[in-house]
């Protein structure tokens, strides 16, 4: 097997040796200009989402943040990803409502909380019947809620989510639409260990922590150290009046680059490599999910677009979704609309509220100009969104030293899995 990983690695090599001469011309370091998998990320030295390195001990919770950042933690428990996870007893959703039920095929599906016995999902096909308890609830329910049942420490992604705009449970996004085939398909779906972490690390705090997965010790919701990483060196610098080395301990996603604060926000909400690389089944309509892969493929990213549109233009993170239309046309024309552009200019901007009068509107709010990031990062900064990405070639190189390991899984990149 050997022989052929290292047919097939020399066949790689000089297929991503040619792709690179013709596309790529020399460039600066990729974290400044490449949208990178995840995975690529998190195999950097330092701190990254979901990284989860990081000693338990070195994380001192939002108690302790909030004894500085007041206003900040405040207003931070108003946002979905302060929600983005609980206990499932603590699901406000199950709370309010009585057992919800789900009719499928011959399937007769029953969420509910029973009193000393947890959260339990069970189903029932007229000859028999199976039931799990489900331990956690992810998202905040704006949009939906969907169920991780837990079994002899294997965790089931529920076949069944609630959506709020229905009132009731539906099948969870992802899952086939199909009748399922058994019971336990009816349940939902197994998830290895890796995806587990990944669940986990999006929607709780600290699951993770020494690189090993205590979902029992997880702090439910995104966080503040989620973002930020572990304090503890950052509070005892501060407690020892070491500003300097305060601000050196904590990570600050402000200062990151363009593509890099995208990407940022991408280890959990999927970065464009991520999803053109890793997900191809995804790309189209149902991408629209994946925020930072519709950013990039959008015409206000990249070279023909203005380097300082990121998640967090519109978006402060800190703060629960803005959903007044009329703000985003105003961040829109912070720009746009500034003195001196034409009409034509005005229009590109792609109003998206039915204001009639933005010009005025916009002019009486607070909308800040887009300059969070350096003026010396450029739209040269970035490689056009189609072209071959060096986080291509990293994961190529990745896999090609695996098969010669002797690691004999199939490539996703070359078979679209």
């Amino acid at each position: 097997m050997r022989s052929g990983a290292a047919a097939l690695s020399a066949f790689l090599i000089s297929i991503a040796a040619c792709t690179l001469c013709g596309q790529i011309a020399p460039q600066k370091p990729a974290s400044d200009s490449l949208s990178l998998a995840t995975p690529d990320r998190l195999e950097d030295p330092g701190w990254w989402p979901t990284k989860g390195d990081s000693s338990r001990r070195q994380y001192v919770g939002v108690a302790t943040c909030s004894g500085c950042h007041v206003d900040l933690a405040a207003i931070q428990k108003t946002t979905p990803m302060h929600h983005a996870g609980v206990r499932a007893l603590d699901s406000k959703i199950l709370q309010a409502r009585p057992p919800l039920t789900y009719e499928e095929s011959k399937y007769h599906s029953t969420l509910s909380l029973v009193p000393g016995d947890g959260v339990k999902f069970s189903v029932n096909d007229g000859t028999g019947a199976v039931s799990q308890r489900a331990e956690w609830a992810f998202g905040m329910g704006k949009v939906g809620q969907t169920f991780l049942l837990e079994k002899d420490g294997v965790f089931t992604e529920g076949r069944l989510s609630y959506y709020s705009a229905l009132g009731a449970l539906g099948v969870t996004t992802g899952q086939p639409l199909n009748a399922p085939s058994s019971l336990e398909g009816a349940l939902g779906r197994t998830l290895d260990s890796a995806t587990t972490q990944r669940c986990f690390s999006c929607h709780t705090t600290a699951a993770v922590a020494s690189n090993k997965f205590e979902p029992n010790k997880a702090t439910p919701g995104v966080m503040c150290e989620a973002c930020h990483g572990a304090g503890a060196q950052h509070v005892a610098a501060v407690s020892t009046g070491h500003a300097d080395l305060a601000s050196a301990a904590i990570f600050n996603p402000a200062r990151l680059s363009p593509i890099d604060s995208v990407d940022f926000c991408g280890s959990c909400h999927r970065t464009w490599a991520d999803v053109a690389m890793e997900m191809p089944a995804n790309i189209g309509l149902i991408s629209v999910r994946f925020q930072p892969y519709r950013l990039e493929e959008s015409r206000c990213w990249g070279e023909n677009g203005d380097f300082r549109i990121t998640c967090v233009a519109c978006h402060d993170p800190h703060r629960p979704l803005e959903r007044e239309l009329r703000s985003y046309d105003c961040r829109c024309l912070a720009c746009h609309g500034t003195k001196g552009h034409s009409e034509a200019k005005l229009d590109r901007a792609c109003k998206v509220s039915a204001d009639t009068a933005l010009h005025v509107t916009c002019r009486n709010t607070r909308c800040r100009k887009l300059t969070r990031f350096s003026p010396t990062i450029t739209s040269a900064s970035f490689a056009p969104a189609k072209a071959f990405r060096l986080s291509n070639f990293n994961l190529l190189i990745r896999r090609l030293r695996s098969l010669l390991n002797g690691d004999d899984r199939p490539c996703p990149m070359l078979l679209g899995e």
